[in-house]
């Protein structure tokens, strides 16, 4: 067929082509779309020639064996007696003959592929067991082998008592065994930190940690409504410069006047409005 030309150049490379190949998994599955869409157009446009000739859909074994091609040809009473096929009813075969090799072509070249697939998996298939008279062993042990291999804790070869060689000749370790240091008190303080936590364990308690917070002086006390009707040192120093007759009155009354002397001179050196110098009149 392809030497005929009978399957066109955009089918051949795309049937070619190997989607085992195809590493990008994007373009892997659209050539395998592509393929799928274009043996399902063939197969139509022939079921539509069926339907202009009269005949019912296409079993499936009928689209996959030759039952397809048979069903296509004229029957033998329609043709008895003449010697050609009219024009039309020659052009009608050629055309559906060619759409089913083409539709078979692209099903061969998939199985193909697909065939080709297996024989790349039987070919690295682990060799089969020997046969013979301890074939049954054999299968035995290499079944043991194949469990032990997909187990995370694979059994060692020694006495259960711990005793015994620790490696063979090769160095592979026929029991478990643990590294430990020669220090008996390091050895004793490994031990105690088996069922220890992972996490490092609070060395205070809240109550603790917020006393000695306190005596650092980090932690702020009062406020709240009581604070908020407490007077003010200013409000406290005219209170207790009203004590008249007292020599705590006596004080609190000049620290009241230096007070307001200090502010009255503040206030003649800076008028207000005077460092407003990014709103000025």
């Amino acid at each position: 067929m392809e030497n005929y030309e009978i399957v066109p150049e955009e089918e051949r490379k795309l049937f070619d082509r190997k989607v085992a190949q195809v590493t990008d998994l994007g373009k892997r599955r659209d050539l395998k779309i592509n393929q799928y869409k274009k043996e399902k157009d063939l197969q139509g446009r022939i079921e539509t020639i069926r339907k202009r000739r009269g005949q019912k859909t296409a079993t499936e074994d009928e689209q996959m064996g030759f039952g397809l091609i048979s069903s296509l040809l004229p029957k033998p009473q329609a043709i008895q007696g003449e010697e050609d096929l009219d024009l039309d009813t020659e052009e009608i075969l050629r055309e559906t003959t060619i759409l089913v090799l083409r539709l078979f072509y692209a099903r061969a070249m998939t199985q193909l592929h697909a065939m080709e697939q297996e024989l790349e998996l039987l070919r690295n298939a682990p060799p089969s067991p020997m046969m013979g008279p301890e074939s049954g062993d054999f299968r035995d042990k290499q079944r043991n082998v194949d469990e032990n291999d997909w187990k995370l804790d694979i059994p060692l070869a020694g006495s259960p008592d711990g005793k015994g060689p620790l490696m063979d000749a090769q160095g592979k370790p026929l029991r478990s065994f643990t590294i430990l240091p020669s220090d008996a008190g390091e050895r004793a303080r490994l031990q105690a930190q088996v069922f220890a936590p992972g996490h490092r364990l609070p060395t205070m308690s809240i109550d603790e940690y917020l006393e000695i917070e306190r005596q650092r002086g980090n932690i702020i006390t009062g406020g709240g409504p009581a604070s908020q009707a407490a007077p003010t040192s200013s409000d406290q120093l005219a209170i207790d410069a009203e004590m008249d007759g007292t020599l705590e009155g006596d004080l609190k009354e000049e620290m009241q006047r230096q007070k307001n002397e200090n502010w009255a001179r503040y206030t003649d050196a800076n008028p207000r409005g005077a460092g407003n110098t990014m709103n000025r009149g």
